[in-house]
């Protein structure tokens, strides 16, 4: 049980480093005012703000993630883990969606708060250093309410956001022999694992990053819905995809990859077996790379 927790949380620490920055250009793209747009596209973005705030501009916020995220993905895949190795049948592909969706649910209680504090650090919409001063001072104006504004629409998000993840990633895995799975096919499943995921419900997390993110423009996450669509049209449930795909798909290979590797280690796996008849050259290679790489993320983190 222990060993998905920590497993969570090293993927997930990972994932944020390398994603972080364009998840600050999907932020910024979303909750831009349509009528007087900042922001041309992904690259203007993302130049615009290197420009302007230099390479600190990009991972502005990341501190809530990365010790956030590293607790929620270590909540993600202990729940996934346990839930999914507890079901009747637990190899089918429904039991995957099961697990994730359940695993996704609980974890929201967390993303939430959290994704607050991050959203509103990367648009600028608060003076306050880091985000924690900032979910402080939305606790001393709001209170608790404020603080999980946004929490049924993060749950809405959640459930299906994971289910989809898991399953995907479980069904571009299986494979008809005993063969282990390689690091590559382990990269390629999980990023596209992410982008399905994202790709199903992008639409919901645009709603709810304005609903957070303008607590005196819109009552409820239904009134963002239908004051978004009738002032901007189907098109802005969809604003800022692009940079949301483009980095689904690295962060998400990386998280998988590095959370099947430190189980592997920490399950005291011999590694020479694991590379016996591998799928390719490039495979083999990979895998290799990866077993020195892991090894060494494991002994500094531990």
């Amino acid at each position: 049980m222990a060993l998905d927790f920590l497993a969570g949380c090293i993927g997930g620490s990972a994932g944020v480093l390398i994603g972080h920055p364009l998840d600050t250009v999907k932020v910024c793209i979303q909750t831009q005012d349509s009528n007087n747009p900042r922001y041309r596209g992904t690259l203007h973005c993302l130049q615009s703000i290197c420009t302007q705030q230099g390479f600190k501009g990009i991972y502005r916020g990341v501190t809530s993630p990365l010790f956030g995220v590293a607790g929620i993905n270590a909540i993600v895949f202990g729940i996934y883990g346990n839930t999914q190795r507890h079901m009747q049948n637990p190899d089918l592909l429904i039991s995957h969606a099961i697990a994730g969706g359940t695993a996704g649910l609980v974890q929201s209680f967390i993303c939430s708060p959290i994704e607050l504090a991050k959203s509103t650090m990367q648009v600028g919409n608060t003076s306050h250093q880091n985000p924690l001063d900032c979910l402080k001072s939305i606790y001393q104006k709001n209170g608790l309410k404020g603080v999980y504004r946004g929490l049924n629409i993060t749950i809405l998000r959640e459930i299906p956001a994971f289910g989809s993840y898991f399953m995907a990633y479980e069904l571009l895995t299986r494979r008809n022999d005993d063969l282990p799975v390689s690091t590559c096919t382990m990269l390629w499943a999980g990023g596209l694992a992410g982008v399905i995921s994202w790709i199903l419900i992008y639409p919901i997390d645009v709603i709810k990053s304005r609903f957070q993110l303008e607590p005196s423009l819109y009552k409820s996450s239904y009134d963002c819905l239908t004051k978004s669509v009738n002032s901007e049209g189907v098109s802005c449930l969809f604003r800022g995809l692009l940079p949301t795909v483009i980095r689904a798909f690295p962060v998400n290979a990386v998280t998988f990859t590095v959370v099947t590797w430190t189980m592997k280690l920490l399950d005291d796996i011999r590694f020479p077996q694991s590379l016996k008849r591998p799928e390719n050259p490039l495979g083999k290679y990979a895998d290799a790379v990866m077993i020195g790489s892991a090894e060494h993320l494991l002994m500094t983190v531990l």
